[in-house]
C-alpha cells in the first residue's frame, strides 16, 4: 500500500525562496504548506500539523530561533522535526539553531540534492523514533480504513507532480524553464548579498540554429538542443544552475565563491565544449554560440535587470563575431537605445521606399572598359549622418524586412536597365546582392521573373550575387532556386568567396557563373604571401571549373598588377571608381574609355 505523502511546512519571508522550495519538494512527491512570517507559521501548525518544518532564521516579526523554541516547548508540536535555513554559514548560527531545538541545518542557496537527502533522512528517523509511535499508529489506522481514498490521493499526487514538472521544467531538455530560472536567480542573489559573494548570469545563444531546422528538420534540431544542454551542464559546479530560457537560448547562474571558478573560466569551459561538432545523421556539423555575461553587484542587483543586461551583452557578442562573448558594459545600453531609434527609422524608410541604388562599375581586364555594374543599396537621410549598408542591412534582416527591400531593389534595377536601353546607352549587366532570407523566406525566383517581365528586360542582363554562407541555408531549396534562375537566363555569382566553410565541398553543386574574391584577401595580396596564394588558388580553381573571377576592393596599382598577372577576369574598387548615383554613372557609360 502506498504511504501518505509527507507534508512539509516552508517558513521563509522571501516569496521567491518559498516558491523554489515548493517546486523542489513537490517534485519529489511531498505536499507543502508555506508561511511568510513566524506568527503565520505558528497559526498554521495549530491548524495543519506538518511532518517536518523548513524554518528560515530571518523572519519579519520574530526570528526563526524563537519560532523553533515555541514549537519545541509545546507538547502538541514538540515532536515535529525542524530544519533551520540560513544564508549564514558560520558555526555560531548552526549552534544557535540546534540550541533552539532544530534537528538539522541547511545553508542557502539550497542545493537541491542536499535538500532532498536531508528531508528524506530526517523523515525516516522521525518515522522510526519512539516519540513518533502514537502518530504512526494513528496514521496506519487511517491508511487501513481509507485505502481507496488514499489510492485516489496517490493518483492525484502523481498527476499534480507531473503538472508541477511541466510548469517549471522544460519538456525537451528537462532543465529549469525561464520561470524557475528567475526564481532560482532571485534566491541566489539573496544568498550573494548576505555572504558578500559575486554572482554571474550567462545567456548562451546558439548561432544559426534556424539553419539546422531548415536543413535537417525539427527532430534533429531538438536533439541538438538536448545535447547542448548536456554539454553546458558538464561545465557546472554543484551550486550553479542551468536553465533553458526558450528556443536556442540557455541561462546559467554562477555563484562566484572564493576558490571556485570565475566567470572567465566558465566562458572558456563553455566555448571548449561547443567547439566539438554536433553529429546529425552521420554528418559533423560545427556550431558556435554567442555568450553574454552580467555580474552582481556591478551590473545590477535584481534578477530581471541582470538577465536583461546579460541579454544585451549576448546580442553585442552576436553583432561582433558570432563565435564570441561579451561582458556587459553601461555603453551597451546607449547602443541599445540607438538601435531602437535605428529600427524605428528603418521601418519608416521601408514603408516610404526611402532608399536609393548606387552603381559601382566592374572593369574587364581584357580591355580595361566597363563590363557591368554592381547595384548597391544606400539610405539617404537629409540632415543626418550617413549610415553604412554594413550597419542597416543586418538590421533589415533581423527585422524580416530585407525581402521587401530586396523586391524594391530588383524592380528599381530592372527599370534602370530598361531606361538605359531605351536612351541609347544599350543594356548594361547589373549585379544585385541577394540575402539568404530572400532565398528561403521569400520567393526570389518569382520576384526576379516579375521584375524582368514588368520592364521587358532580358534575363542575361541581370546577375545575382550570393554569399557563401547564404548558399548553406537549406541547401536543397537553394540549389533548386538557383537552377530555376539559371534556366531563366539570369547570371549567378558567389560573393565574398574564400571566407566561408563551404567553398570546396559545395562549389561543384551550385549552378554558378562567377566567383568574387573577397576584399579581405585583396587588401594584403601584395604584402601577405598567404593571401596571395589564396587569391591565385581561387583564380585557378574558378578557371578549371569554367567560371569567371572578379576581385573586389582593388585600391592600388600593385594589386591590379598582381591580379592581371594571375589571370583575373574582372576587377572592382576605388582605384577605378566609387559607387555612383545614376546621373553620375551615365556619362561614363556614354563615353567608353579604358580604366587601366
Amino acid at each position: 500500500m502506498s504511504a501518505m505523502p509527507a507534508t512539509l511546512l516552508i517558513v521563509d519571508n522571501d516569496v521567491h525562496v518559498r516558491k523554489l522550495l515548493e517546486v523542489l519538494l513537490r517534485g519529489q512527491g511531498y505536499q507543502t504548506l508555506t508561511a511568510g512570517s513566524g506568527k503565520e507559521a505558528l497559526a498554521m501548525v495549530m491548524q495543519h500539523a506538518p511532518d517536518l518544518i523548513l524554518l528560515d532564521i530571518q523572519l519579519p516579526d520574530m526570528d526563526g530561533y524563537a519560532v523553533a523554541r515555541h514549537f519545541k516547548s509545546n507538547s502538541a508540536t514538540a515532536n515535529i522535526p525542524i530544519i533551520m535555513l540560513s544564508a549564514q554559514s558560520d558555526q555560531k548560527a548552526r549552534i544557535a539553531g540546534l540550541e533552539a531545538g532544530a534537528e538539522d541545518f541547511l545553508g542557502k542557496p539550497v542545493v537541491s540534492t542536499e535538500l532532498w537527502l536531508r528531508v528524506r533522512n530526517l523523515l525516516r528517523l522521525t518515522a522510526f523514533g519512539d516519540y513518533q509511535a502514537d502518530h504512526s499508529l494513528m496514521l496506519e489506522e487511517r491508511l487501513d480504513k481509507c485505502s481507496t481514498d488514499l489510492e485516489q490521493a496517490r493518483t492525484q499526487s502523481d498527476s499534480d507532480k507531473h503538472l508541477l514538472h511541466m510548469t517549471h521544467y522544460d519538456s525537451l531538455t528537462g532543465l529549469p524553464n525561464r520561470q524557475l530560472f528567475y526564481t532560482t536567480l532571485h534566491m541566489g542573489l539573496t544568498q550573494a548579498e548576505v555572504r558578500g559573494w559575486q554572482l554571474a548570469v550567462f545567456i548562451v545563444d546558439l548561432n544559426d540554429f534556424k539553419r539546422v531546422n531548415d536543413t535537417w528538420g525539427q527532430e534533429q534540431g531538438h536533439r541538438m538542443l538536448t545535447e547542448l544542454g548536456q554539454r553546458l551542464g558538464s561545465c557546472l559546479n554543484v551550486s550553479d544552475t542551468l536553465g533553458r530560457m526558450g528556443g536556442e537560448e540557455f541561462g546559467l547562474i554562477l555563484m562566484l565563491r572564493e576558490g571556485q571558478s570565475n566567470a572567465q573560466q566558465m566562458v572558456d569551459r563553455i566555448r571548449e565544449v561547443l567547439h566539438e561538432p554536433f553529429s546529425i545523421l552521420d554528418q559533423e556539423v560545427p556550431m558556435t554560440a554567442s555568450i553574454g555575461i552580467a555580474l552582481y553587484p556591478d551590473d545590477g542587483s535584481d534578477a530581471h535587470r541582470l538577465i536583461k543586461q546579460a541579454n544585451t551583452a549576448m546580442h553585442r557578442a552576436k553583432q561582433v563575431g558570432r563565435d564570441t562573448y561579451r561582458f556587459y558594459t553601461a555603453q551597451m545600453n546607449v547602443d541599445v537605445l540607438a538601435r531602437q531609434e535605428l529600427v524605428a527609422a528603418l521601418g519608416e524608410a521601408v514603408s516610404k521606399q526611402a532608399f536609393e541604388v548606387f552603381y559601382q562599375p566592374k572593369i574587364g581586364l581584357a580591355d580595361g572598359q566597363i563590363c557591368g555594374v554592381e547595384a548597391l543599396l544606400r539610405w539617404p537621410r537629409p540632415g543626418l549622418a550617413a549610415i553604412s549598408p554594413g550597419v542597416f542591412v543586418p538590421v533589415l534582416e533581423s527585422l524580416g524586412l530585407i525581402s521587401r527591400v530586396g523586391q524594391w531593389v530588383l524592380d528599381t534595377v530592372c527599370r534602370q536597365i530598361a531606361l538605359w536601353k531605351s536612351s541609347g546607352l544599350g543594356p548594361v549587366q547589373v549585379a544585385v546582392n541577394v540575402s539568404a532570407q530572400q532565398l528561403i523566406d521569400g520567393d526570389l525566383v518569382h520576384d526576379i521573373r516579375r521584375a524582368l517581365e514588368d520592364h521587358h528586360v532580358e534575363a542575361k542582363w541581370l546577375e545575382v550575387e550570393l554569399t557563401e554562407s547564404s548558399l548553406m541555408v537549406n541547401t536543397p531549396h537553394t540549389i533548386a532556386s538557383l537552377l530555376k534562375l539559371r534556366d531563366t537566363g539570369v547570371k549567378i555569382s558567389i560573393d565574398d568567396f574564400g571566407t566561408g566553410y563551404s567553398s570546396l565541398a559545395y562549389l561543384s553543386r551550385f549552378p554558378i557563373d562567377k566567383l568574387k574574391i573577397d576584399i579581405a584577401f585583396i587588401r594584403e595580396v601584395t604584402n601577405n604571401p598567404q593571401d596571395a596564394a589564396i587569391a591565385r588558388t581561387i583564380i585557378e580553381l574558378a578557371h578549371s571549373l569554367d567560371l569567371q573571377v572578379i576581385a573586389e576592393g582593388v585600391e592600388t596599382r600593385e594589386q591590379l598588377a598582381f591580379l592581371t598577372d594571375n589571370g583575373c577576369d574582372q576587377v572592382q574598387g576605388f582605384l577605378f571608381c566609387r559607387p555612383l548615383p545614376t546621373n553620375e554613372l551615365e556619362p561614363l557609360l556614354r563615353q567608353p574609355r579604358s580604366f587601366i
